[in-house]
């Protein structure tokens, strides 16, 4: 059996590209990264859906190729991720006579959001105080994401200047799906994180197994975007998870 397809969800403000110092670790896999409207269209994008829909064109035209998909998802890209996979799983797929589907599910540090629930609900309803609104484009940045996301990856500082605003609706916007309870899953905890605690990851984690789902964990010591700190570990990590497929 050929490898699964990995389709990369990079997290808010990151460009595509982002995940391209990982796919060079992964020559064996097919690997495709979601452009995100609500990133490279930010001012016009008015709720999730959008973002949701780029998920699941690019998750629907891989499955119908035939293939098996694992979806590997970064921080903020959890809210669309979770919402965008209903009847895609390999399973239900070979029930309707379809081929590909589906496998699995790799969160890297990223939100496991109730159905209903927002990014800025699971902040208990306020906004980081890190946040930095432009109202009148209807965007937001982050104030000093060197320190907040890079401050262990090497060119650091160039990484930083590569994210664009984010359309403050998908913050507010609800998950309205939870596809963490229909596929088995893995969460990789990133230690050193300064944007969502370790205690916050490890806390999404514990929730969403209350709930009944399967989520296997394991930690690794960096920050926020632990691919780029540490491409050759999470390449390593990946492989692994493929494996469980």
């Amino acid at each position: 059996m050929s490898n699964p397809t990995l389709i990369f969800c990079p997290g808010a403000w990151y460009p595509p590209t982002a995940f391209d110092p990982l796919i060079e670790h992964l020559p064996e896999y097919t690997s495709h990264t979601v452009a995100f409207p609500s990133i490279q269209q930010a001012t016009t994008v008015q709720d999730l859906q959008p973002d949701i829909a780029a998920i699941r064109d690019l998750v629907e035209r891989e499955c119908d190729a035939g293939h098996d998909i694992v979806v590997v998802s970064h921080s903020w890209s959890g809210l669309p991720v979770n919402s965008a996979l209903d009847g895609l799983s390999k399973r239900e797929r070979e029930q309707r006579s379809e081929r590909g589907g589906v496998v699995r599910l790799v969160f890297l540090s990223a939100f496991i959001p109730d159905v209903g629930e927002s990014l800025i609900g699971a902040f208990g309803g306020v906004p980081p105080d890190w946040y930095i609104r432009d109202e009148a484009n209807g965007t937001v940045s982050a104030r000093d994401p060197y320190t907040l996301f890079f401050h262990n990856v090497p060119g650091g500082e160039k990484w930083a200047d590569t994210l664009r605003p984010h359309a403050w609706a998908t913050k507010n916007s609800p998950a309205t799906s939870a596809a963490y309870l229909q596929f088995p899953a893995s969460y990789l905890l990133c230690e050193d994180d300064r944007a969502i605690p370790l205690f916050v990851q490890e806390l999404m984690v514990e929730k969403a197994r209350a709930k009944g789902a399967v989520i296997e964990t394991e930690k690794i010591k960096t920050g926020h975007s632990p691919w780029l700190e540490s491409p050759e570990k999470v390449a390593a990590y990946l492989k692994k998870q493929v494996e469980l497929c």
